[in-house]
């Protein structure tokens, strides 16, 4: 006889105190408890004096043993927490278990936590007459999500964010989750309906197993189901997006009926990418049930990120979802329209803007112009102008809308302008070059003439091969740095109609495109987008941090208005941020594996660890003083496949670190001579304005990416971009 063993983010927080030997204990006993939880061995019994005789206590080993509770009808368990043997007992008496009256939802309570928690938030007396942070509640808004009486009237009165978070974690996953929201000043009505699957119907507060599957209970409750899936939840794995999503992420996902493309926003770790993910699968079923033969489209910017959601939308839905689910990063997907139409049968050499040849070129065709243009106007002009609209001819580009370009350029200048961009592309050409934009601006004007009936060339077997699928969905990833060629050629191939484009992004991670307006392409996504506010991975203060880098810095939401991080708040709580500057490049690299050793001793795995630097040859000096010091290190370049590598620690770009998460993040040469790069300090106007907006996204972008510990180190004096309030150098820890 088998059991069901779920687990409970109580248990989570438990198991992460414990070291390594016991946690292999822990994982043996509940495969036993799932195989044979009649064990005598696992000594299944009901403590004296606890409140519910479902809880129980289990043995581990003779030390430690196992609080959980017995579900219904010997269908399985409940695990709650792994402790010493008295401290198990001890902790079982505390718990309250059952099913919340109001929300439906399964509950797990340490009661003594708490009201501890309770006490500390409200023994803080404020100085004047503070506004309460739950302003305009009151508690029986509370009471609505089945917050207890009492914790509610505490809560209503705190004016201390940090008390009101410190409350919020003692309470369930659910309560923690309506509290986060109505403290970002969503209304109790809209917080009910993005978290409260209600039908109306009367609750049956003794239908335990009914409670565990409603959505708002999934916020605290995990099956694993195999040994693999259970080690990934225990160890609080990357992974663990498979079984938690958030209901308002749910109905996101799982959606029907959106009348044209729908948008979400929020920052860093809100969970956009975990609810693209479902929502490529769900739209996959949608398509098998249809008896479709169309596929959805699943793009994002760079090819790492590509990867990593392909394995991911696997691990979620099996391999067998890649049949009807295609993975290709934006680029990627340019190139194979290229091929596809059989343009050239010799591919052309791709090149980045800012690569040598590409500069090269430029400048030697400036020199045709009748007057002196700036490389950096032409490069812009030409991306933002004629590569933006698809312009080919230049007609069109003598009637073109130039908005937003600033400086005026009269009729004879574009003239002018015309054949520099003529002589440009006839010498890319005649070198069998073609720069990344210009691919994509190219492949979408394929599209936008046959957007399905383009034949590939012949195979070298002589047989052909097959067209280009039909897709009938498309999901954007970090939509924010896409071009707008990118957009033409997205907006071809998926025909418009009903949950056609679901696009998600943050406007505060751009760190390659420019501010766009989706509808000059197409793309109308007005009264059809949602921000996420709830940060369920990375920690308060890490994300506390992250905010301090961007605020204050408006950006565009990609429809023409100002995008915010008003509201955002983290799930949980972990270490403060760490800032130290040294005198020297070795001190600072030495300083590092001291802190990578030090968060290996904490349990971190070294494969849940990563070093970030701005510029590549600060990634080669990184990687190679980490190997001297004998860590295990990897460096993350173009074509790594991330989830490929070992147990080691990851060194990359902060480029390459664009959609990727980990335990501990170090960023590493944040100095004022290298954060923004020389380049970006010599520019004037607009374009520096720009070049910094980016480079402060990518420090924003670099530390987001940590769970729990962050580390920021220079060199010298530290950038500006770090927003410290007074100069520091060396030895300096904040």
């Amino acid at each position: 006889m088998s059991a069901r063993v779920v687990t409970s983010d109580l248990f989570g927080r438990s198991y992460s105190q414990l070291d390594g030997s016991i946690k292999s204990r822990v994982l043996d006993f509940i495969i036993k408890l799932q195989e044979r939880p009649d064990m005598p061995g696992l000594d299944l019994k009901t403590p004296e004096g606890v409140p519910d005789s479902r809880i129980k206590t289990a043995r581990v080993n003779d030390f430690w043993r196992a609080v959980l509770i017995e579900l219904p009808k010997s269908s399985g368990y409940v695990l709650l927490a792994v402790k010493p043997h008295d401290d198990a007992y001890e902790f079982a008496g505390k718990l309250r278990f059952g099913v919340n009256e109001v929300t439906g939802a399964l509950e797990v309570v340490d009661e003594a936590a708490l009201h501890e928690a309770v006490s500390r938030a409200t023994s803080t007396v404020a100085v004047g007459t503070p506004t309460p942070v739950l302003n305009g509640l009151r508690a029986r808004d509370l009471r609505r999500f089945g917050i207890a009486e009492d914790v509610a009237a505490h809560l209503v009165t705190l004016t201390d964010e940090n008390q009101v978070l410190t409350v919020a974690e003692q309470l369930p996953a659910g309560q923690a989750n309506a509290v986060l929201d109505l403290a970002a000043g969503r209304s109790p009505e809209q917080v009910w309906a993005d978290l409260v699957e209600y039908d109306g119907h009367e609750i049956d507060t003794s239908d335990v197993l009914a409670a565990l599957d409603r959505p708002l209970s999934r916020l605290t409750f995990a099956d694993g189901r195999t040994a693999e899936e259970l080690s990934a939840v225990l160890e609080g794995d990357f992974k663990a997006w498979r079984v938690w999503l958030h209901p308002l992420q749910r109905k996101l996902a799982y959606h029907d009926g959106w009348r044209g493309p729908f948008r979400v926003t929020g920052g860093a770790g809100t969970g956009k990418t975990v609810t693209a993910i479902h929502r490529a699968r769900h739209l996959a079923q949608r398509l098998d049930r249809e008896g479709s033969d169309a596929k959805v489209l699943f793009t994002t910017f760079t090819k790492n990120l590509a990867q990593n959601i392909e394995s991911q939308l696997k691990e979620l839905a099996g391999p067998e979802i890649l049949n009807r689910v295609e993975v290709r990063n934006i680029d990627a997907l340019a190139q194979r329209i290229l091929f596809t139409a059989n343009e050239g049968r010799q591919r052309p050499k791709l090149c980045g803007d800012t690569d040598d040849a590409i500069l090269e070129t430029w400048e030697a065709v400036r020199g045709h112009a009748a007057e002196r243009w700036d490389v950096a106007f032409l490069q812009a002009e030409w991306d933002q102008i004629v590569l933006a609209q698809g312009i080919e001819e230049r007609a069109e580009y003598l009637r073109a809308s130039r908005s937003g370009r600033g400086r005026r350029v009269s009729r004879p200048q574009r003239a002018d302008l015309w054949n520099l961009f003529e002589r440009f592309t006839q010498r890319l050409n005649a070198q069998g070059m073609m720069t990344y934009t210009q691919a994509a601006a190219r492949a979408a004007t394929i599209a936008q003439l046959s957007p399905v009936e383009i034949d590939r060339p012949s195979t070298d077997s002589g047989t052909r091969a097959s067209a280009l699928p039909a897709y009938k969905h498309a999901i954007v990833d970090e939509a924010q740095d896409l071009h707008p060629a990118h957009w033409r050629l997205v907006r071809a191939l998926v025909p418009p109609g009903e949950d056609d484009l679901f696009i998600v992004g943050d406007a505060h991670q751009r760190i390659y495109g420019k501010p766009i307006v989706l509808s000059r392409y197409g793309i109308e996504t007005r009264g059809r987008s949602r921000r996420l506010t709830v940060n369920y991975r990375t920690s308060r203060q890490v994300l506390d941090w992250c905010l301090r880098v961007a605020y204050g810095h408006p950006v565009d939401d990609l429809e023409g208005d100002t995008d915010s991080l008003a509201g955002a708040r983290s799930a949980f709580s972990g270490p403060e941020p760490e800032l130290r500057g040294f005198r020297t490049g070795r001190e600072e690299q030495a300083a590092l594996a001291d802190k990578l050793r030090e968060w290996s001793e904490l349990g971190v795995a070294w494969s849940q660890m990563a070093v970030v630097a701005r510029m590549r040859d600060q990634v080669d000096d990184m990687a190679k003083a980490l190997v001297a010091a004998g860590i295990p290190t990897a460096k993350v370049e173009r074509s790594t496949d991330e989830n490929a590598l070992g147990d080691e620690v990851r060194v990359m770009t902060m480029h390459r670190a664009k959609g990727l998460e980990y335990r501990g993040v170090a960023v590493v040469g944040a100095g004022s001579r290298e954060l923004p790069p020389p380049y970006a300090r010599q520019l004037d106007g607009d374009e520096r304005e720009a070049a910094w907006t980016r480079e402060r996204s990518l420090l924003y972008v670099s530390g987001s990416r940590a769970r729990e510990h962050l580390y920021i180190s220079w060199v010298g004096s530290p950038s500006s971009l770090l927003g410290l309030p007074t100069p520091q150098t060396a030895d300096t820890v904040t």
